[in-house]
């Protein structure tokens, strides 16, 4: 089990992680200390001297060193400026040496030796521009240039958390851009740590936010093991890409599985390569949706790139043209070395001919069927002659690489043997998104070990429970009018073939053929699919249109026709289109369909039709359903993607495959993928798993029946926290006992925020399911909801959640439940009241009960003391005062007298100060000095004296960027000191005691004055 280490401050968390990070290696120094030009320039000085000894063997001098900065500093903070960041981090930057006018890549970092890299952490550092001035947490820098932010939170605020801090870097990079060309990496520390890639352009509730895991350790220890030296530097280098999807430009950077996955790939092909092991392949289990096709990839680019593998061939295969296409479309996204695409048995054999018979360097992707032993015989018989002479040949070198994708079809035995005999001396690793089947077991054994049957696995459950994933819900519907007989279905269940076959294809033996066909007739029945149809529209009008998408998976292409002209005549023509393979079929109304599909796109050809549907369907508004019956079932990865219709038998692998298409999380809101069942197959989900270990599929699927339990599971739970509250009670009295019983510990408000937010989703997951309506359910569900929208209100201090949000992902959880208590709540219940020059007077206005005056004077005092205080460090004066009233509001018998009067007292303090600086005429620099000095030596009048006269001095020797200057920051150092020196004559300090407030003084101005 994971261990959670108990932070208690703010400071605490980012204390630890420096700490941390220096017993890792990293040197740590004080912000004021960086060799920085100005608060402007994000890039430290050093970076010239590191560049120049990396370099040194290839005679870079400094004027080639200047250039490559300059080149650094004139890229833009735009899509294209970040990219080429990117590349020069991984490359190197390109630069005409003047010595001998030869073009050489000057490499940022050593990647080879890491000790002659600088690794510098640093905290609380400032940056500006012409608008804007940011003060990150930590600050991560190699060969000074900074590559990490971390911004950490307190875990015990009521106010944030993580998320916060992780908002608070998508703001600072809209702040500082010249900064955030060059970060590749940003944490949200609290009492976990969230990682993510810096991606300026793209929306918060879009960006991909990952946690690091690690066996036995908690959230911020695993994260900390990503920026030991060799990991991060491997990050970079090898899993952070920049990616082009569709119109939009992201960074995709590696998941904690995929990292693990890949490492023990590289692992065993460089052991195998130093002599250290015999072993040369291995199979990955990672389930569907985690991620596998990168895992694949970034092993591949890593080993394409690797010296002592001497410019390799790879092999990405394949079983299926779509994947074929879809994995070319991925791999040539990124910026890493384009494939080729090694269309024909014709090519593939120029491929292995190439150079002599040694094959082709590079990466080329193809598909299993090409490797046929009939078509490859004589290609095979001359690589053995020319082996025999002793010639290198693709046979025999051992730099090669073959990655197979979704290896375990039944076909895949004679193949992978035939694959395997022509590649004699390669490696392979194959990968599956599904189990192994146990009557597969035999075949995927020439890809593992009796002693390893998988190089790595990724359970299911681990996925979900990681949120790479979300669980897949099924429903059956009309089952007595459109389901498949008993008797159809078993004779499908018994049959060998894991899907009705298109066309029922001469492959199939002809007594399976005669089996099938009346599944095939049945399902194709256009009565039945108008039936069908009928029902689909009605759920999708209410349950998925406007939030998600959809798809309707047939038996056949005909199917495809049929429900293509029922879904028009009850939805607009372009909400629906279909997705099939159209070439090589003659049949009428198929050529005619293929016709009148090229008039409606302009006459495009059938492929580019097909691209751009597929990326409609992602990206715009229309189409909003597909229809298909064999494409996109594997490989198709759209979030948006929440429903699917079934109308196809599928079992074995293949079911997992295709219902596995709804499970990628979208925007936080989506608690599941819907599969509603038209055919009857998920009703014998054993029976259709019956070749896999049943821990192997444990959570691939869920009856709706499970989910209404999770739902009343889950209210009850949430109810138990509110035992003694009577829950048909809506008054604010009952609203803020709640509150009251969520904030008197740490740990309840997120457990309560976490729980909620999961009973939500669930409850929008579960449509119109009667459980939702039930009285006691609907009731509990309801108030629980008010008392969500008054916490948020209340305590976090929210006008409301983003409401077109809220109105989008949610509408029937605001349906039902204002339908259930008559009225609106973010409005008319919860007035928020802003803590400004009126708060008291709109306070007695507006809440005549004294408990709940107290309540929003504490959340307002937490909120504008405890959690903006960095805004305004003069408050640091008064938080251990609010953290007081804080503790005494958790207490469980409150004395609400004290903690009204003692945050009345907070308040007065507040005003004073305020007041008291704008009197004296003091900046926030020199009122914050005087709140030292009176905190250890009293209110004296002479010390306001001191400070207007400390203040002038300061003054007269500060400049821009002063703090950058070393002769600059030792003046401001010795003018401090020597300024109060007197104090310890006057007021009798100690030596201890002048150090302490010299070095308290000095650390506000260096930290906050930037003058």
């Amino acid at each position: 089990m994971t261990k959670f280490r108990k932070f208690n401050e703010k400071s605490v968390v980012e204390d630890y992680i420096v700490d941390e990070l220096v017993k890792k290696g990293w040197k740590y120094v004080p912000a004021d200390e960086l060799e920085r030009e100005s608060f402007e320039e994000p890039l430290l000085n050093s970076l010239s001297r590191k560049l120049l000894e990396i370099n040194k063997d290839k005679g870079i001098r400094l004027e080639e060193v200047q250039t490559v900065i300059t080149e650094l500093k004139l890229k833009g903070t735009g899509v294209e400026g970040v990219k080429r960041i990117l590349d020069y981090l991984k490359e190197g930057v390109p630069v005409t040496v003047e010595k001998d006018k030869v073009l050489r890549r000057v490499e940022l970092f050593d990647y080879e030796n890491l000790d002659k890299n600088e690794f510098i952490v640093s905290r609380q550092v400032v940056f500006k521009n012409a608008d804007n001035e940011i003060r990150t947490d930590i600050i991560l820098f190699v060969n000074g240039i900074p590559l990490v932010n971390i911004e950490c939170k307190n875990p015990v605020v009521f106010s944030v958390n993580w998320y916060d801090a992780f908002i608070q870097i998508k703001e600072y990079e809209q702040k500082i851009p010249e900064l955030y060309k060059y970060v590749q990496i940003g944490v949200a520390a609290e009492q976990i740590a969230k990682y993510f890639p810096i991606i300026p352009w793209q929306k918060a509730d879009e960006m991909r936010i990952h946690e690091w895991k690690s066996k036995n350790k908690d959230s911020i220890d695993a994260t900390l093991e990503m920026f030991s030296k060799n990991v991060l530097l491997d990050l970079i280098k090898n899993f952070i890409f920049f990616k082009i999807e569709g119109s939009n430009a992201i960074k995709i950077i590696t998941r904690y599985m995929q990292y693990r996955a890949v490492k023990k790939i590289i692992n065993r092909v460089k052991n195998n390569f130093l002599g250290r092991t015999e072993k040369n392949k291995g199979l990955i289990w990672h389930w569907q949706g985690s991620g596998k096709t990168y895992e694949m990839i970034f092993a591949a680019n890593e080993l394409f790139n690797s010296k002592l593998l001497e410019n390799p061939t790879i092999f990405f295969i394949v079983d299926r043209r779509d994947l074929e296409e879809q994995l070319f479309q991925e791999i040539s996204s990124l910026n890493m070395v384009e494939p080729e695409v090694i269309s024909t048995i014709s090519k593939l054999r120029k491929v292995l001919k190439h150079d002599g018979g040694r094959g082709k360097r590079g990466l080329f992707i193809t598909l299993i069927h090409k490797f046929r032993s009939s078509e490859l015989q004589d290609l095979k018989k001359e690589m053995e002659e020319l082996s025999k002479k002793k010639k290198e040949t693709i046979m025999t070198r051992k730099n090669v690489i073959c990655f197979i994708d979704e290896g375990h079809r039944t076909q895949y035995g004679l193949l992978a043997a035939q694959m395997k005999d022509i590649l004699r001396n390669a490696f392979f690793f194959a990968f599956t998104g599904t189990p192994l089947s146990k009557k597969g077991r035999n075949t995927f054994q020439e890809f593992s070990y009796e002693e390893e049957n998988y190089l790595d696995k990724y359970f299911i459950l681990d996925s979900i429970k990681d949120n790479f994933t979300v669980k897949i819900i099924y429903q059956p519907r009309l089952e007595k009018e459109v389901h498949l007989k008993k008797e159809l279905l078993k004779t499908f269940l018994e049959v060998e073939e894991e899907e009705i076959p298109e066309e029922l294809r001469e492959v199939v033996k002809e007594k399976t053929r005669k089996k099938l066909r009346p599944i095939r007739i049945f399902l194709e029945s256009k009565n039945r699919i108008k039936e069908v149809v009928k029902d689909i529209v009605t759920h999708f009008k209410e349950n998925v249109d406007g939030k998600y998408k959809a798809m309707i998976v047939t038996v056949s292409k005909k199917a495809c026709l049929h429900y293509k002209e029922e879904l028009d005549k009850l939805l607009p023509r372009e909400a629906s289109e279909i997705v099939m393979t159209l070439e090589g079929d003659d049949r009428k109304e198929i050529l005619e369909y293929k016709k009148k599909l090229i008039e409606r796109f302009n006459g495009k050809n059938v492929e580019d039709i097909k691209k751009e549907i597929i990326e409609r369907f992602k990206e715009e508004t229309y189409p909003k359903i597909l229809i298909v019956t064999d494409m996109l079932l594997t490989g198709f990865n759209a979030p948006i993607l929440q429903t699917m219709y079934l109308d196809k038998p599928l079992k074995g692998h293949r079911l997992l495959q295709a219902i596995a298409r709804t499970n990628r999380p979208f925007k936080n809101v989506k608690e599941g993928g819907l599969i509603l069942d038209y055919v009857g197959i998920l009703k014998e989900v054993k029976k259709a798993f019956k070749d896999y270990s049943k821990e192997d599929y444990e959570g691939a699927l869920y009856d709706i029946k499970d989910i209404r339990k999770e739902f009343i599971e889950l209210i009850k739970n949430l109810m138990t926290m509110f035992k003694d509250l009577p829950r048909e009670d809506y008054s604010r009295e009952t609203l803020l006992k709640a509150i009251e019983i969520i904030t008197s510990k740490d740990e309840n408000s997120k457990e309560f925020i976490e729980k909620y937010k999961r009973l939500r989703r669930i409850f929008e997951v579960l449509g119109s399911d009667t459980i939702k309506v039930r009285d006691d359910l609907l009731e509990e569900y309801a108030w629980l909801t008010a008392i969500y929208v008054y916490y948020r209100r209340l305590v976090l201090r929210e006008n409301t959640e983003v409401h077109k949000y809220t109105q989008k992902y949610y509408h029937k959880t605001i349906k039902y439940v204002e339908k259930t208590i008559s009225f609106k709540l973010p409005e008319n219940i919860l007035p928020i009241i802003e803590f400004n020059k009126s708060y008291f007077k709109k306070l007695e206005e507006r809440i005549k009960n004294k408990k709940e005056r107290v309540a929003n004077i504490v959340f307002a005092l937490n909120k504008l003391v405890l959690v903006d205080k960095e805004e305004n460090p003069i408050y640091e004066s008064i938080a251990d005062k609010v953290e007081r009233v804080l503790d005494s509001w958790k207490k469980d018998v409150k004395d609400y007298e004290k903690i009204y009067k003692e945050s009345l007292e907070i308040i007065s303090t507040l005003d004073s100060i305020t007041k008291r600086r704008k009197e004296l005429g003091f900046s926030e620099r020199d009122y914050y000095i005087l709140q030292i000095l009176e905190k250890k030596l009293g209110k004296k009048k002479e010390l306001i004296a001191d400070v207007r006269e400390l203040s002038k001095k300061l003054s007269e020797i500060m400049f821009n960027n002063w703090v950058f200057q070393v002769t600059a920051r030792k003046d401001v150092e010795r003018t401090i000191r020597n300024f109060f020196r007197k104090y310890i004559r006057i007021y009798k300090l100690s030596l201890k005691e002048f150090n302490e407030l010299c070095e308290k003084i000095i650390e506000y101005v260096k930290t906050h004055d930037n003058k």
